[in-house]
């Protein structure tokens, strides 16, 4: 009986080495950011809406979190980003992941992730047909478009 928990055990130990550890990005330089589209930033849930976006965050002992995300123009102001603030992440340098993401709109609502293509040299994110998973059923949320992080905000993965 001992041997199967000694032997249970090191199975389990050996197991955890195989396993990839998650590691935290560090985002930089702490402070405020503000968010501001290039151009249009097209979302739909059902319907099409070009709107603009502004928004900001804030990096924080190594940690990139988003506090607010405001669409504008015609009926962008009823798409609405709640449940802030999201958690910002990133699994290569070339991506980055808002964690968290809640959307209420008039055509149903989303909740998830919402990722896109990052530039750490420009500070632009972009959007290329980004899903957020529908939480009211019909189809999910869809953003694309570019968006400037400003000042630019850079992180290593270790």
């Amino acid at each position: 009986m001992i041997k199967k928990i000694l032997a249970a055990g090191a199975l389990a130990a050996s197991a955890a080495f195989l396993v990839p550890q998650a590691s935290a990005q560090t985002f930089s330089p702490s402070g405020p950011f503000t968010l501001a589209n290039i151009g249009t930033i097209t979302v739909s849930k059902g319907i099409t809406l070009s709107c603009g976006l502004t928004g900001g965050g804030s990096v924080s002992g190594g940690a990139a979190t988003v506090t607010s995300i405001n669409l504008t123009g015609g009926l962008c102001g009823s798409v609405l980003f709640t449940g802030t603030p999201y958690t910002v992440t990133s699994g290569s340098l070339t991506s980055i992941t808002l964690n968290g993401v809640t959307v209420t709109a008039i055509t149903g609502n989303c909740a998830g992730t919402l990722t896109g293509a990052y530039n750490q040299s420009t500070g632009v994110i972009t959007f290329t047909n980004a899903t957020i998973p529908s939480t009211s059923g019909g189809s999910p949320c869809r953003v694309t478009g570019r968006v400037q992080i400003s000042p630019t905000v850079t992180f290593t993965i270790p």
